[in-house]
C-alpha cells in the first residue's frame, strides 16, 4: 500500500546526461519494437476543479481496501500552495474531497508542498508536507496533520521538533500486523542550511500514536563533504519491522540505510549503496523540468522472492532517458542486478520520467511513468505501466492512459519555477486492484487522474443451468458454483488456468478470478457445472492485463460453441442432466437420478437437476427430455 514520491521543493539540480555505465543492463531484443499490451479501462478525473493538482500520492486503507485516499499540491490559497485531499470509498471508482485541507474551525491549513497522505492502522489519516516557518523566519519546516474523522477535518499543523530548514519530507507507516512496530509512522527529509545552499544530510523522525505527536528529528547520514547534496527518495518497511531509507547521493549513487529497531539506530548507512551512474535528477526539456526520483519497494508476498528489494530511477540504457530497476536479494546489502524497465525500441531518444513503483501482494512489480515513445517530437506523453511477475527479469508494457497530453508550464510558478510542473505520481494496490494516480494538463489545467486496474485476471460470465430456471419468477431456484477453465485458442486447446465462481440466481452472473500473472492472450471459456453439459464459448475471448472480461452465454445460442444451449423463457442456458459428467446426457444419467430418487436423497447432490435440493421425478424428466435430444458436449 504505497504512496509516492518526491523531489526537492527549492533545490532544483540539473545534471548532464553523460557518462558510462558501471553495471550491466539487460535489454530484450535491442533495436526491435516491443509489444504494448492492450488496456480497455477508462481514465477517471478524480476531483475536477479550477485549481491546480500536481504531485499526487495515493494510499489504501489497511483495514478496508475499498477506501483509497490521495493528495496533491493545489493553488487554492492565493500566492501560496495548499494540499488537496481526495477519498474514494468504492475502490477508486468515485471520489470526493476538497482543494484544501481544513482544521476543525474551518480554516485552510497552509502548506508549501510535497504532500504525502497515509492511513495508520488505528484509522488515522496522516498527511506530511513542507510547512511555512512557525518561528517567524523564512526557513521551511516539516509539518504534519492528522484526521480521525475520515478526512473531513484535520489537525492544525503539527511541527516536527528539531527541524532547522527542511526540504522534501517523505513518510510511511508500519501497518503489518506481524511487525513489532505496528502502527509506527516514519518521516525522513533533507535538512538544509544557508538558505538551501548546502544540504546537511538526511534526518528522520517517527510517531507512535497515529501522527498526533512526533519525536525530535535526528540525523541518519554522516557528515561527509563528498556527499553534501543528498536528496531523500523513499522509505520502505519490511514485514518484520525493518525500516529502509533511500536517498540520492549524487549522479553516481543511491544511498541506503537500514534500521532493525524502529529507527532508533541504523545497522548500516551507505552513501554508495547502489551504483546508478547516469541517474538523472532533473532534465530540462522545452523549458519543462522532467524529473525522476528513485523509489524503494520490498516484496512482502511470502513467495519465492519474499524480502527482495527493488529500486527504480530515471537513467540511461539504450537511450538517454529510461526507467531503470535495481534489485537486491539479500536485504539491501548488495545490488548486483539492473535492467531497463520500459520495453520500447532501443536506440532512439524517447523520454520516460517520473516513475512510481508498487510491489503487490503477489510479488508483481508495477512501475508507472510518463512516456513519450509515441511522440516523434518527444513532447506528447502517455502513462505506461511496466509489470514484472518474475522478480524483474522481464517486463511487459501496458499503455494505461486513454489520451495524450503535452506537458506545459503551470499557470502559476511552482517554487519559483514556472517550468516546474511537479516531480512525482503515485500508485497503491490491494489484493484485487492496482490504483495509480497521476496528473496531466489535457483539460487545460493540471488535474489528477486514476484508473482501476484489475490485478487478478477478472472474468464476468453470465451463464445458468437451464434445469434450475423457474419460469414463475424468472430466477434460478438457487445459486450454484461453476468451474471455468481457460483453454488455449490453438489446438490442442490445453487448459491454461481454472477458477470457480458462483452463479447468481437473479442476474445469472458469476465473477471469476484467475491468476495474477495470467498472460494476455485469447482463451476459450470451458464451463463446467455439477450436472450440466460441458459448454465452451463460441470463440476465444481476449484477455488483456488490467481489464475485466465480460462474456454472456445467455443472449443467444450462438454464444456457445456449436450453439450447444437450450432456450428457456427467452434466455439460453447450458443443458442440465449430465450427472456422471461424461460429456453426454443419456439413459445412464436418468437411471442414476432414478436410483437416488427412490431413496429420497436430499442435499447438494449432482442428481438435483432443478436446484430444489432433492432427487425426484422432476429431475428425471429434465435428464430424460435432454437425452432424447442426444445432447453431447461440442468442442473445437
Amino acid at each position: 500500500m504505497k504512496k509516492y514520491l518526491l523531489l526537492p521543493v527549492i533545490l532544483i539540480i540539473i545534471f548532464p546526461i553523460t557518462g558510462k555505465f558501471l553495471f550491466n543492463l539487460s535489454d530484450n531484443n535491442p533495436g526491435k519494437n516491443k509489444t504494448v499490451n492492450k488496456y480497455n479501462g477508462i481514465n477517471i478525473k478524480i476531483f475536477p476543479s479550477p485549481y491546480l493538482q500536481v504531485e499526487t500520492s495515493v494510499y489504501t486503507h489497511p483495514l478496508n481496501p475499498d477506501i483509497k485516499v490521495a493528495s496533491a499540491i493545489t493553488n487554492y490559497y492565493e500566492y501560496g500552495f495548499t494540499s488537496g485531499f481526495f477519498i474514494s470509498t468504492n475502490q477508486g471508482y468515485n471520489w470526493t474531497g476538497s482543494a484544501d485541507i481544513k482544521n476543525s474551525s474551518g480554516n485552510t491549513i497552509v502548506t508549501v508542498g510535497d504532500p504525502v497522505v497515509l492511513i495508520n492502522n488505528n484509522g488515522n489519516f496522516i498527511m506530511t508536507y513542507i510547512a511555512p516557518s512557525n518561528t517567524g523566519g523564512s526557513d521551511l519546516k516539516v509539518g504534519t496533520s492528522y484526521s480521525s474523522n475520515g478526512g473531513s477535518t484535520w489537525s492544525s499543523t503539527i511541527y516536527i521538533p528539531g527541524v532547522d530548514t527542511a526540504d522534501k519530507p517523505i513518510s510511511e507507516t508500519d501497518n503489518d500486523p506481524m511487525s513489532p512496530y505496528l502502527g509506527r509512522t516514519y518521516m525522513a527529509y533533507d535538512e538544509l542550511k544557508n538558505g538551501g545552499e548546502e544540504i546537511k544530510g538526511v534526518f528522520f523522525a517517527n510517531s507512535n500514536n497515529g501522527g498526533v505527536t512526533w519525536d525530535s528529528a535526528r540525523r541518519i547520514t554522516d557528515v561527509n563533504p563528498l556527499y553534501k547534496k543528498r536528496l531523500i527518495s523513499d522509505i520502505s518497511i519490511n514485514t518484520n519491522g525493518d525500516v529502509f531509507v533511500l536517498w540520492y547521493t549524487n549522479r553516481n549513487y543511491l544511498g541506503l540505510a537500514k534500521s532493525t529497531n524502529g529507527g532508533s539506530g541504523w545497522i548500516f548507512k551507505k552513501d554508495t549503496a547502489i551504483s546508478t551512474d547516469s541517474t538523472i535528477i532533473t532534465y530540462m526539456y522545452d523549458d519543462i523540468y522532467l524529473s525522476g526520483v528513485p523509489s524503494l519497494e520490498i516484496d512482502k508476498s511470502g513467495g519465492l522472492r519474499n524480502g527482495w528489494m527493488y529500486t527504480v530511477n530515471v537513467g540511461k540504457s539504450s537511450d538517454r532517458m529510461d526507467i531503470i530497476l535495481h534489485r537486491s536479494e539479500d536485504g539491501g546489502q548488495s545490488w548486483n542486478y539492473s535492467k531497463k524497465v520500459n520495453q520500447d525500441s532501443s536506440g532512439s531518444f524517447r523520454i520516460q520520467s517520473m516513475p512510481a513503483m508498487n510491489v503487490d501482494r503477489y510479488g508483481g512489480i508495477n512501475v508507472f511513468y510518463y512516456d513519450a515513445r509515441s511522440s516523434a517530437a518527444n513532447d506528447s506523453f502517455e502513462v505506461f505501466l511496466s509489470r514484472s511477475t518474475d522478480g524483474g527479469n522481464s517486463f511487459f508494457d501496458t499503455k494505461i492512459s486513454d489520451h495524450k497530453f503535452k506537458l506545459e508550464k503551470t499557470i502559476v510558478p511552482l517554487f519559483f519555477f514556472k517550468g516546474y510542473v511537479g516531480s512525482y505520481i503515485g500508485v497503491t494496490s490491494d489484493s484485487n486492484k492496482i490504483t495509480p494516480v497521476w496528473y496531466d494538463n489535457s483539460s487545460g489545467i493540471y488535474q489528477a487522474y486514476t484508473t482501476n486496474i484489475e490485478l487478478l485476471a477478472g472474468f464476468e460470465i453470465k451463464v445458468f443451468p437451464e434445469g434450475f430456471y423457474e419460469k414463475s419468477d424468472q430466477h434460478l431456484r438457487m445459486k450454484d458454483t461453476i468451474t471455468v477453465y481457460l483453454r488455449s485458442s490453438l489446438t490442442p486447446y490445453n487448459i491454461q488456468d481454472s477458477a470457480k465462481g458462483v452463479v447468481d440466481s437473479v442476474s445469472f452472473n458469476a465473477s471469476v478470478k484467475f491468476k495474477y500473472d495470467l498472460p494476455p492472450a485469447n482463451y476459450y471459456l470451458d464451463i463446467r457445472h455439477r450436472n450440466s453439459i460441458e459448454t465452451w464459448s463460441a470463440v476465444p475471448v481476449e484477455y488483456s492485463f488490467g481489464t475485466k472480461v465480460v462474456y454472456d452465454f445467455t443472449e443467444t445460442s450462438a454464444s456457445a460453441y456449436g450453439s450447444n444451449e437450450k432456450q428457456v423463457d427467452g434466455n439460453w442456458g447450458i443443458y442440465s442432466g449430465d450427472v456422471d459428467q461424461n460429456g453426454k446426457i443419456d439413459l445412464a444419467d436418468v437411471i442414476n437420478i432414478y436410483n437416488e430418487s427412490t431413496d429420497f436423497t436430499t442435499g447438494y447432490i449432482p442428481q438435483d437437476c432443478n436446484g430444489d435440493s432433492i432427487a425426484d421425478l422432476s429431475d428425471i424428466v429434465i435428464a430424460y427430455n435432454n437425452s432424447l435430444l442426444f445432447v453431447t458436449k461440442i468442442t473445437p
